[in-house]
């Protein structure tokens, strides 16, 4: 069956998930794997970094806040690119400087050289978001497409898991002053095979279409032809591409200001709420006395039971719609952070309750709000501007990551807990307020829906169960 030009992606739409989609969502997710794997990995680093570089506290903290400064800078930047030239070029050679720079950074000799190619590893991180998750979302069948992006953040927890482990055995094995170069050569890895599986993807036809590339469509279309996906590039009408310019006014306008401003808040809120779990749990595990072992192992415990909650969403997350995903996530999680906030009162803080909270806190949170990360901000931008929306996101996600790090330092244990028992349940309320449902309705119903501001719930939710029923 093909799609004609009146409804040229319904083919793409309706298609069942099969090995292509599959296999896209594998690659595309490897790039957060890397992500996780560098990200986390830092942490092997700090210790080693400080003593043999001979740093303060604070230039420690900076060579560590450069590469969320990179991937922050590189997504909203190379988002643009991405919407300009095309998501497969950036989705293929970013693999290449990922690996670069992992090698650069193992090799570092000194401070400055560390800091730039840690800043260089987050620029192609950042790129990688912005051509990932656009090309993705523009291949995933509408009625699975939240499970298939949601595959980007299962693989960022298997990434985390993976370098924590890695990070464990290699300072028990060589030491810490040795452990973080191996770290990040074994970083280098998964970049180099990505560069390997992701070279015969195809280009996002969507892209093309919208951007005239009528040179690309029939390459295009018989790639995707030996995927079962059968569509006659001759019925395809190619626009006029607007160029960076026409691109970015066209995210930034007037009437996509409650799009912007909910894409804005997921990666704004989540960098708001995660990071005192997530960076902070193995120091705090030793402020109450866990040796090193036991707080590297808390903190595997911790990020496992989060993959959990992660992989159960992926699940679920057609189903329960992103509106209650974001809205669940940020509230319930004010729970597990207000009993170690009452049990930190009353002076009964453990280490077993500060690993069950902070767990259950990560099964909530980086469940449903962290896979959330990956989805409106592809869903409700129009082909012109994914990447750029994408990047948008990305931007205060990173961008907030190392002014949370430092105020968590400066507040300590109690006022943290109480800031984020009491944060999560404002985000939670923002959230309700600024989301658009977006499950099971085609990228373009979604664009057209931002773009018109026509955000009526019951219409949409409406709109949704009829695709789910037919």
């Amino acid at each position: 069956m093909y799609g004609d030009d009146t409804d040229v992606y319904s083919v793409i739409d309706n298609a069942r998930v099969g090995k292509f989609q599959r296999r896209l969502a594998v690659t595309a997710a490897l790039g957060p794997f890397t992500d996780a794997f560098n990200e986390f990995g830092s942490s092997v680093a700090l210790i080693a970094v400080g003593i043999l570089f001979h740093l303060p506290p604070y230039l420690v903290a900076f060579a560590t806040g450069a590469y969320w400064v990179g991937v922050a800078g590189g997504a909203i930047l190379e988002g643009i690119v991405s919407d300009r030239i095309g998501r497969k070029s950036l989705f293929l050679y970013d693999t290449l400087g990922m690996a670069l720079f992992a090698i650069l950074s193992a090799v570092s000799t000194d401070y400055l050289f560390f800091f730039i190619t840690r800043l260089g590893l987050g620029i192609f991180i950042g790129v990688d978001y912005a051509a990932a998750v656009p090309l993705l979302s523009e291949y995933a069948p509408a009625k699975r497409r939240g499970k298939l992006l949601s595959t980007e953040k299962l693989f960022f927890m298997f990434g985390t898991l993976a370098t924590v482990l890695i990070g464990l055995v290699l300072t028990i094995d060589v030491g810490s002053l040795l452990a973080w170069r191996y770290d990040f050569l074994i970083a280098a890895v998964p970049a180099l095979i990505l560069f390997g599986l992701r070279f015969d993807m195809p280009a996002s036809l969507r892209w093309a279409k919208e951007n005239g590339r009528t040179d690309l469509i029939p390459k295009i279309t018989e790639k995707l032809k030996k995927e079962g996906i059968m569509i006659d590039p001759d019925k395809i009408n190619v626009k006029r591409p607007k160029g960076i310019k026409g691109n970015i006014k066209e995210f930034f306008n007037r009437k996509n200001l409650r799009a912007i401003i909910y894409i804005f808040w997921i990666g704004a809120a989540y960098a708001l709420t995660v990071n005192l779990a997530s960076v902070y749990s193995s120091a705090e595990l030793k402020n109450l006395g866990a040796s090193s072992t036991m707080a590297v192992l808390g903190t595997f415990i911790i990020d496992l039971i989060g993959t959990v909650g992660v992989a159960i969403t992926s699940l679920i997350v057609d189903r329960l719609g992103r509106r209650k995903m974001g809205t669940y996530g940020f509230i319930l999680g004010a729970v597990p952070m207000g009993i170690l906030l009452i049990a930190d009162t009353f002076h009964v803080l453990s280490i077993p309750l500060l690993i069950a909270m902070f767990g259950i806190f990560f099964f909530i949170n980086v469940g449903f709000v962290g896979t959330l990360q990956y989805l409106p901000a592809a869903e409700i931008s129009t082909t012109r501007s994914r990447g750029l929306s994408v990047g948008w996101e990305k931007l205060f996600e990173f961008g907030l990551a190392l002014p949370m790090l430092t105020l968590y330092a400066i507040m300590g244990l109690y006022y943290s807990l109480v800031y984020d028992t009491v944060m999560s349940i404002i985000a939670g309320i923002i959230f309700y307020a600024v989301s658009i449902e977006t499950k099971r309705k085609t990228l373009e119903e979604n664009a057209m829906t931002a773009l018109s501001g026509s955000y009526n719930k019951g219409v949409n939710e409406s709109r949704s169960e009829k695709s789910e029923n037919n």
